[in-house]
């Protein structure tokens, strides 16, 4: 993946790296240039030097804004190549694949994991690049001025970052703690935040936030403990750094004593120690920092090639005929199963799923649509194994509407169309259809009506219509309704369901609504029961029966 993204840029990242290396060169030769200043044998060439110095030091100022503007726009393509990619792969999995994450973890590879690659990657390398070219150009001044210096200055480098080291294991372990306990930490705030009305309403204040007061302080010393294992590397690396200089200085100036450098020199020199201890102890930790980041680095791109399970399968592209299940039975925890599910769904018909609350209802849904590759028995759809085909295209002729609708912070055209080429005049007629044109045209921008993070403007009655004249706009010949009016009050279902079932398309509805006028619309109410299917049949046959629906509907019609 990150070999793809530099491939496609590497000439780009070529011509970003050479103010790079212009800089690493000049950054250096300002120490000699302040040498001639200081060795000037006369006011002529003193004043030479210093008009030397000032268009030199503008040359510096420039290239380093070329080099700082050329990489931050490297930076900039490289981060959006990944976050399309990931956008776009996230896009092409299936269901279940995106399921088996969190959603915090998908955003954490948007924010934190992109922000480590692009910081202690691609920022990281250049910063090497740099410093790398800072040494170079240091050591050649060195060998050619005093060679003996260059070996003090070597010598000097490996006990500078020698002495420090020794504590990096204990920082790490101790930075690892106090992640450790941040992470439990927020996790905590996470999950009484969650439940900050429950705690309010009984009272509980007091005791979560004396919990909270242990957690703070928990990690609090952790962050102390990490903060001072790291100061004493600091300080110790500090002393060593100061000794390293008044050696290397002391020795310059028995060199100066004894004729063998100038005054001048003695500062470049000092100077030039510089370019050559910072870049070594810079390029050190460039790179543990490229190796801590290979482990986020391999997560992602494992991310990116993840293949869908749709990939290379048959796609459907007209509307579905018939669904049959034979025998078909699928694992779906360990202590809950369905079983032996044989149904027909045929087109043009509606078809109701009722059942107590964990019966299995919509799992029937997410077997045939989302999940279902473990199975056994036989799904045909219109005589095609469902194994074989691409998930995804099913969804598309037979689309899902769930419970909880997706409605997102923007118009309400926007979140009818989802941004797809449809007119102002297909859309009006789809939300006349959900029966919320006539809310929608009174409000003052129609619409064009921004619908506010959460839906806050609008009713739960009235969100759940929007998002129904999604479906009237597509004019899907199926659909899958997985307990659409749960949460709506019973004159607002009653409405909705009656406007799906007077619509001339293939319904297969999950309903917890046990209205008669509703369910003697259906051609078959399928009962479940512990995944099984325990009846069926319409509305008057299965009330005759008195079985399982008969008790259901006695206790739950309203």
């Amino acid at each position: 993946m990150f070999k793809k993204i530099l491939k496609r840029n590497k000439y780009k990242l070529l011509v970003s790296l050479i103010p790079v290396v212009i800089v690493g060169i000049m950054a250096p030769l300002r120490s000699y240039i302040m040498q001639l200043l200081i060795d000037s044998s006369d006011y002529r060439e003193l004043l030479k030097m210093c008009l030397i110095a000032v268009v030199f030091s503008v040359g510096v100022f420039v290239f380093e804004w070329i080099s700082k503007k050329s990489q931050a726009m490297m930076v900039r393509k490289i981060e959006k190549d990944l976050r399309d990619q990931l956008m776009q792969k996230l896009f092409t999995i299936s269901a279940s694949q995106f399921e088996q994450k969190g959603l915090a973890y998908y955003l954490s590879k948007f924010t934190t994991d992109i922000k480590i690659i692009l910081d202690d990657g691609i920022n990281n390398v250049y910063g090497m690049i740099m410093q790398s070219v800072f040494m170079v150009v240091a050591v050649l001044y060195l060998l050619c001025v005093e060679p003996f210096i260059l070996l003090i200055v070597a010598a000097v480098s490996m006990v500078q970052f020698g002495v420090p080291n020794l504590l990096k294991k204990k920082i790490g372990s101790a930075r690892k703690e106090y992640t450790e306990a941040l992470e439990v930490y927020l996790d905590g705030v996470k999950n009484d935040l969650g439940g900050h009305k429950v705690i309010r309403t009984f009272d509980a204040v007091k005791q979560i936030l004396e919990k909270q007061g242990k957690l703070s302080d928990f990690v609090s010393r952790k962050n102390e403990y990490s903060s001072k294992t790291l100061y004493w590397a600091q300080a110790l690396a500090s002393f060593v750094n100061n000794g390293a200089f008044l050696i290397v200085l002391g020795s310059c100036m028995f060199f100066a004593i004894t004729g063998r450098i100038s005054v001048g020199e003695v500062i470049a020199i000092t100077n030039m120690m510089n370019f050559v201890l910072a870049p070594c102890k810079t390029i050190s930790n460039g790179m543990i920092q490229l190796k801590a980041m290979e482990k986020v680095k391999t997560e992602l791109e494992a991310l990116l090639e993840q293949e869908s399970e749709s990939r290379n399968k048959k796609e459907i592209q007209e509307s579905i005929q018939e669904i049959c299940l034979n025998d078909v039975t699928q694992e779906i925890s360990e202590s809950f199963s369905l079983r032996h599910l044989t149904l027909t769904f045929e087109k043009g018909k509606k078809y109701a799923i009722v059942g107590k609350s964990g019966s299995g209802k919509s799992s029937v849904i997410k077997l045939l649509t989302e999940y279902g590759a473990d199975y056994t028995g036989r799904i045909l759809i219109d005589g095609q194994e469902l194994s074989g085909l691409n998930r995804e295209s099913i969804m598309h002729v037979c689309p899902v509407c769930y419970q909880q609708t997706y409605l997102f912070n923007d118009t309400v055209f926007h979140n009818v169309t989802l941004y797809q080429d449809f007119s102002r005049e297909q859309v009006s007629e789809a939300l006349r259809k959900a029966g919320i044109y006539d809310t929608i045209q009174r409000l003052p921008e129609g619409i064009d009506e921004k619908i506010q993070e959460n839906g806050t403007n609008f009713s739960g009655g009235e969100l759940q219509r929007i998002a129904l004249a999604r479906l009237f706009l597509r004019n899907k010949a199926m659909t899958f309704l997985d307990e659409i009016t749960s949460g709506l009050d019973n004159a607002t279902a009653y409405e909705i369901e009656k406007r799906l079932l007077d619509e001339d398309m293939t319904i297969i509805n999950i309903t917890h609504r046990y209205h008669k006028t509703l369910l003697q619309k259906y051609n078959e109410i399928l009962v479940m029961e512990a995944g099984e299917i325990v009846e069926r049949g319409s509305f008057d046959a299965l009330m005759e029966q008195e079985g399982k629906f008969f008790s259901l509907y006695k206790i739950l019609s309203e």
